[in-house]
């Protein structure tokens, strides 16, 4: 019996040895405990994590915004081509810059949506309205509205040039395809209209009727789609320059009857456009110069335009007018474009095609005096020799 024992206590002493050795390292209390260690610092990490994707969501934000705002202009506009698809303007404007343009130098000097500069300040000007600036007695210009196209004809008649007399017996007293044997820089007037159309028969036009349009109205904006546009807005341009030298030996403006006619007429045509759908939807309207650059006052405070200021809705034509003018070929020419965002109807100007005389440069005028606000939103790029500038303006005018 003896002998068994120690055997016994050989086979017992590993098990006391490993006793001792679990209760001098883990216990339960110990494991417990490093858990909750571990939880809490998976806790603080996990908390820690959050915050920094808060905060990193914050600043994405916030980047994003400040992108928006100062994004390149053409990288957030397309336009929906012929097979309507959407194209980058980036693409549709260096497309376009490899064209020839569809006007000679001569002939784009000649047309109403060449800008020779750029007219900055005197937002006061716009303010005050077209007959203060005109120079012209208030009760002159009243009581010649009152006379209606009897006062269109005799300014024009006094003070008007060979070829504005023209014109102005075509729109007053002639027919569409009178003038069909003469081309003038921008075309034929009333090409593609039927024939013995009639000032009366403009008036009767849906877009005039629900404007409430008379006669006068009708016909100073035909006469201003006409060639007669050198002098109305040729003018104004004298009236500028004495309003930037202070107003000094400022002129009378010849044509103010005319002039009121066109500005009230633009404005009454807002009509058609409160009644059309996307009245309150943003449109987008475009104006082209060849040969210019926007001064550093024009982007900081904004411009007024003095003369009736032609747009279109047409970025084409606008484009071909940006890249007129000048001889030789299209390398080294500066093209500027207006993009001006109209945010619903009240800021639109007036669709003429229903009675221009040259109806397919798809003309939206808007009134003299309107003020162009920058955006802030521009781009600048160079494609094939060509240096585009995309300006965005808002545009206003008073009621």
């Amino acid at each position: 019996g003896g002998g068994g024992r120690p055997r016994h206590r050989s086979r017992s002493a590993p098990f006391a040895t490993r006793q001792v050795a679990a209760g001098d390292g883990l216990t339960a209390d110990n494991l417990i405990a490093r858990i909750k260690v571990g939880a809490i610092t998976l806790g603080v990490l996990v908390l820690l994590c959050t915050i920094g994707g808060f905060v990193a969501n914050i600043a994405a934000v916030v980047a994003m915004r400040r992108a928006r705002a100062f994004a390149p202009l053409a990288l957030r506009i397309h336009i929906e081509d012929a097979a309507g698809t959407l194209v980058p303007l980036s693409a549709v404007l260096a497309a376009q810059s490899v064209r020839k343009p569809v006007a000679s130098g001569a002939r784009v000097a000649s047309t109403k949506f060449e800008v020779r500069r750029l007219i900055t300040g005197r937002p006061v000007d716009a303010a005050l309205g077209v007959i203060a600036f005109c120079n012209v007695p208030e009760e002159e210009v009243w009581a010649g509205m009152s006379e209606g196209v009897a006062a269109i004809e005799r300014e024009f008649e006094r003070l008007g040039t060979d070829d504005d007399r023209k014109c102005l017996r075509y729109v007053l007293h002639g027919q569409t395809g009178d003038l069909a044997h003469h081309k003038w820089p921008n075309g034929v007037m009333d090409e593609g209209r039927p024939p013995g159309l009639a000032l009366a028969d403009f008036c009767d036009d849906a877009s005039a009727q629900l404007a409430g349009l008379r006669p006068p109205h009708v016909a100073a904006l035909r006469l201003y789609t006409s060639a007669a546009f050198r002098s109305i807005n040729g003018h104004l341009r004298e009236q500028e320059k004495s309003d930037e030298s202070g107003g000094q030996n400022q002129p009378v403006y010849p044509f103010p009857v005319t002039l009121s006619f066109i500005s009230d007429a633009i404005r009454r045509l807002r009509a058609v456009n409160a009644s059309q759908r996307g009245a309150n939807q943003p449109l987008d309207l475009w104006r082209g110069m060849a040969n210019l650059d926007v001064a550093d006052a024009f982007l900081a405070e904004g411009g007024t335009e003095f003369a009736p200021m032609s747009t279109t809705s047409s970025l084409e034509v606008a484009i071909a007018y940006a890249l007129g003018g000048g001889s030789g070929g299209l390398r080294g020419r500066r093209a500027l474009l207006f993009k001006l965002r109209a945010n619903s109807f009240i800021d639109r100007g007036a669709d003429l095609s229903y009675c221009s005389c040259f109806a397919a440069e798809a003309e939206v005028c808007y009134p003299p005096l309107t003020f162009l606000a920058p955006s802030g939103r521009r781009e600048a790029f160079e494609h094939g020799g060509v240096t585009f500038e995309v300006v965005e303006v808002l545009p206003s005018f008073s009621s």
